[in-house]
């Protein structure tokens, strides 16, 4: 795909961009250019990190958009543009020298909130990196890190760096988050309760990515509320997310969880003016 319109953040020209590349593309490489870019421009912010899980559950739902994936990746594309903070420098996609691998150099970095010492980490413990951050990973670092192994059969094991880089970063950055260890039940009476409310749902997020979630019929409910592409950052594409999400859960925890999430779409604050920094 062109990147031209996305790096420059031409938000009007990625529609154009990206159905010129399906002249003779698929869709599903499309998918592969979209969430590539994702990644290369993510940051420990809030747009940045959710247009990374939006890609994820882009691809997870493409069944349930049919003809209108298509339309979908393009809205994440304008996501992922938008949310690319405009100082960024050129990613590095190469892991730096490696440092001592051994956990407490890890923790010592997040205690001091040095993210250099974190990739230095992660470069010298990059074969069994996951075990260890599945271990320390909590709040935004467990999604990050859910999206991550869930992107790296897609993305190859030359992105491998900077997937796991993502939920390093936010260890860093938020290195003493503790998540609501509720039942998932619990926290989705809470999203319905709070009309779908961004935190409430990220906590539900959250817990569905750390694998507490309970069992769903082989194949996943067909959900009711229809899933059609919108401006992600309206709602930090938590709709989006959500219908991913939904796929393995009991149908009635489902249909909750999607009723809480078109609510706030429908009703709730856009977060689409809020700073992409």
């Amino acid at each position: 795909m062109n990147y031209e319109p996305l790096i420059e953040r031409d938000l009007e020209a990625i529609p154009s961009a990206a159905h010129a590349f399906l002249e003779s593309h698929a869709p599903e490489e499309l998918w592969i250019s979209i969430a590539r870019f994702a990644v290369l421009a993510y940051a420990p912010s809030q747009h940045a990190k959710r247009a990374v899980m939006a890609c994820r559950a882009a691809y997870d739902v493409r069944d349930e958009l049919g003809d209108r994936w298509p339309e979908m990746l393009i809205e994440c594309a304008r996501y992922a543009s938008a949310a690319r903070q405009p100082w960024s420098e050129p990613p590095i996609l190469e892991p730096p020298e490696p440092s001592s691998g051994d956990v407490p150099a890890l923790r010592a970095a997040m205690a001091d909130g040095d993210r250099l010492a974190a990739e230095r980490w992660l470069s010298a413990r990059f074969s069994d990196a996951e075990t260890v951050l599945r271990d320390l990973a909590h709040g935004d670092a467990l999604l990050m890190l859910d999206a991550a192994l869930e992107l790296l059969p897609h993305l190859g094991e030359k992105g491998r760096y900077a997937l796991l880089r993502m939920p390093v970063w936010e260890l860093i950055a938020t290195p003493t988050t503790t998540d609501d260890d509720a039942p998932l039940p619990t926290l989705i009476t809470r999203a319905v309760e709070t009309n779908g409310a961004i935190d409430a749902v990220t906590a539900v997020f959250v817990q569905w990515s750390g694998g507490l979630q309970p069992a769903a019929a082989p194949g996943g409910p067909k959900p009711s509320a229809l899933l059609a592409p919108y401006q992600l950052a309206r709602d930090y594409a938590q709709t989006l997310i959500a219908h991913s999400v939904a796929r393995t859960l009991p149908a009635d925890l489902a249909e909750q969880l999607l009723h809480a999430v078109h609510h706030n779409l429908a009703h709730g604050d856009s977060y689409a003016d809020w700073s992409f920094a």
